[in-house]
């Protein structure tokens, strides 16, 4: 398709990726509010699922000007066609004219295919790709199942920074643990760091990209026709489900008037075991929260009012969905 070239010089684009549960959005929370130098700067989010929860998240920093964030949600950008990158891409470019772009991939998302989508030849007089930053719970890389999953191992490839995104909360041990890591890389990483409390310098985003190709993923191919996906339609709440790359995915939106339970929310949201990731927000008869729950940690934050209640929730394998959606309904409050 035809790029629309608005700008009269390339735009610098970042990806920032990582694993579920790194730290993507709350680094790229942390720049939008501290790095950008009164730039225009523009946000494509990609989610697993079809249910956005970390554009929600990043609503209130999009509030204060000078911030445009865009949804590519329903799987990772690698395994499209990339025709909704391009058009995405196109949009923010041609009308938002931003000063730079960060792209925030899905957690379980191959980045090879989204780097050589964004070094294509029609995108090289608009974008001037730098560094690709990879974040890293290094807590991780106790768990043999992390360390030898091929997407994993395709983020930590496609880095040109590589940053233990959770010094705060690391003990000398998994420091140490990731400081063999990077040491055994091959090549070595020129850029290796730790980061607390999403704290991520503007610095590292105008270090240059390495040239080099990366390795296309076999595993990260467009999905296959026919996968069933199954969706509720009665309204509310909207719900969804499916199996997608070897992960179970379901999803709700409420009505932004729905108010639950603060505690007994919480009790339901707790409750769900073994799950890869959980992520929501919430309006609450103590306020609008935010629940994101990873295998090593749980945070509960209050959040600014937002357009609706949303959850997500990947897990291993598919589980007794009807079930938990009853659970989150019995947590509704009645209307006065």
């Amino acid at each position: 398709m035809a790029v629309v070239r608005a700008v009269s010089r390339a735009v610098p684009l970042n990806v920032v990726t990582g694993f579920l549960g790194a730290g993507k959005t709350t680094a790229i929370r942390y720049l939008l509010e501290h790095g950008r130098q009164d730039e225009r700067w523009a946000v494509l989010v990609n989610e697993f699922g079809k249910i956005g929860i970390d554009q929600a998240v990043l609503a209130d920093a999009e509030n204060s000007g000078g911030i445009t964030v865009r949804e590519v949600p329903g799987g990772c950008l690698c395994c499209t066609n990339h025709l909704p990158l391009q058009v995405a891409l196109s949009q923010l470019l041609s009308r938002v004219r931003p000063d730079r772009v960060l792209i925030e991939p899905t957690g379980l998302g191959h980045p090879a295919r989204l780097l050589d989508a964004l070094r294509e030849a029609h995108w090289r007089d608009a974008l001037e790709v730098r560094a690709t930053i990879t974040l890293v719970d290094a807590r991780e890389l106790a768990d043999a199942r992390v360390l030898t999953h091929e997407t994993f191992r395709a983020q930590i490839e496609a880095a040109d920074v590589l940053v233990f995104s959770k010094n705060d909360v690391l003990g000398e041990s998994e420091r140490e643990r990731a400081r063999e890591f990077s040491a055994g890389l091959v090549p070595p990483k020129a850029h290796v760091h730790f980061m607390a409390g999403g704290q991520l310098p503007r610095e590292w985003l105008d270090l240059p990209a390495r040239s080099q190709a990366l390795r296309r993923s076999l595993l990260h191919r467009p999905p296959a026709a026919g996968v069933p996906v199954e969706t509720e339609d009665r309204e509310p709440p909207y719900h969804y489900s499916e199996v997608l790359a070897g992960v179970a995915l379901a999803g709700w939106v409420f009505p932004r008037d729905w108010v639950f339970a603060h505690d007994a929310l919480l009790g339901v949201l707790f409750g769900i075991r073994e799950a890869m990731r959980v992520k929501g927000v919430f309006h609450t008869d103590k306020g609008w929260i935010f629940f994101n729950a990873t295998r090593h940690e749980t945070a509960v934050n209050s959040e600014p009012s937002r357009a609706d209640s949303r959850l997500e929730v990947i897990m291993a394998q598919a589980q007794d969905w009807a079930a938990l959606e009853a659970a989150l309904l019995s947590c509704r409050q009645e209307p006065v």
